[in-house]
């Protein structure tokens, strides 16, 4: 008589379909791809009296776009005046920059170039985000020949996590673009004392991504097609409020979405970082709901921004802290550095959410509250979908 063959057992089914799933499952899309980049903008303007906008640059297609590179070179000759440069220079020499999406809509700004290098320097995208720092920048004051001349670079960030890609956003379509807007300022404006004749600035673009990933790596595993979490986007706000020295509370404008970081910058009614540093709410408060997460010491918070950006230099020096500029991160839960994140940490919040600062303004007349807003919308708003279904 044949033997009866035993019926698999209940855990015998579930060790057979985790095999299947796990034979079936895909390799990051990063083990298929390879980073790619390209330059094809390159224009130089003279400095005017007035801004000039410079032509739109409409991003190449090349597959999954994690940012842009965007290099300032200005050269002056026959200088004869004692240049200085402005607080905010030399990168406010870009008046505005936008970063939009096919339809239109912006995704980073409209801000200006101090704006952006503020975002880049406390957004943790890289290993070191001061631009201060990069070997090529370069500002020439005093009264020679070529004072005024000024070099840097600033990243205009899109990809939110370059370990996997996560925020690289698709761009095959020639016929729905993203793009780039910039206008430079006046003449006048990167500096406190200007050079005798304004200077020649050439602006270029240098785009970067990934490529079409392979369908399979070399042994034949099937490998993903595209970063994970497809269509989930950040974005760079700018809100900027007027308030009087006194006590405030402050509501900001919210979202759908998720707080990846927010900074505050205050300035007093001439315009100052520095002013705005010592007028700084003392502690500041941050109400989120009808909880108050952040109750901060002043001289704790620069302590922190040495402590996790390692800013311990000079104050507005290369590798130092920036007056009146107060960051506060939800990026850093994976890591010691903010940019290390495991996209747990960030902070939920609703167009209906009530976040509010709140604090005593020191000083005398109105003030300016500027808060750069670095947020995520997660793909089809599932916000686990960003976080590896965690």
């Amino acid at each position: 008589m044949p033997t009866a063959t035993a019926a698999p057992s209940k855990a015998g089914k579930q060790q057979a379909q985790q095999q299947q799933a796990q034979a079936a499952a895909r390799r990051p899309f990063i083990t298929g791809s390879r980073v790619i980049d390209k330059q094809t903008y390159d224009q130089t303007r003279t400095l005017t009296t007035s801004t000039q906008r410079l032509p739109t640059y409409e991003l190449d297609t090349d597959g999954f776009t994690a940012g842009l590179y965007v290099l300032v070179s200005c050269t002056t000759a026959g200088n004869a005046a004692t240049v200085t440069f402005a607080a905010d220079g030399p990168y406010n020499a870009i008046d505005t920059i936008t970063f939009s999406d096919t339809s239109n809509n912006p995704i980073l700004g409209p801000m200006n170039g101090h704006d952006l290098y503020i975002a880049v320097k406390y957004g943790g995208y890289s290993f070191a985000d001061d631009q201060k720092s990069s070997p090529v920048y370069n500002v020439t004051a005093g009264a020679g020949g070529t004072g005024g001349s000024f070099t840097f670079v600033l990243l205009v960030p899109i990809e939110i996590v370059h370990r996997d890609a996560l925020g690289a956003l698709l761009n095959k379509s020639a016929s729905a673009v993203f793009k780039l807007d910039i206008t430079l300022s006046n003449s006048t404006t990167p500096y406190g004392t200007a050079p005798t004749t304004p200077g020649s600035v050439r602006t270029r673009i240098q785009q970067f991504g990934w490529m079409d990933p392979n369908a399979t790596d070399l042994r034949g595993n099937p490998v993903a097609q595209q970063p994970p979490a497809l269509n989930s986007v950040q974005y760079w706000d700018k809100q900027t409020y007027t308030l009087n020295a006194g006590s405030v509370a402050q509501r900001l404008q919210t979202f759908d979405g998720m707080v990846r970081n927010v900074i505050f910058e205050l300035r007093d009614g001439t315009g100052s970082r520095t002013q705005g540093d010592a007028d700084f709410p003392d502690p500041f408060l941050l109400q989120y709901e009808t909880a108050t997460p952040i109750q901060r010491v002043r001289d704790i918070w620069r302590h922190m921004i040495g402590q996790h950006w390692g800013y311990t230099g000079t104050v507005e020096t290369a590798g130092g802290r920036d007056y009146g500029t107060y960051p506060e991160t939800y990026c850093r839960d994976f890591g010691l550095k903010p940019g290390a994140e495991s996209r747990l940490g960030y902070l939920p919040v609703s167009a209906a959410t009530a976040l509010r600062v709140q604090g005593t303004i020191q000083g005398s007349g109105a003030h300016t509250l500027t808060c750069l807003i670095n947020y995520v919308v997660p793909a089809g708003g599932d916000v686990r979908a960003i976080a590896g279904n965690r």
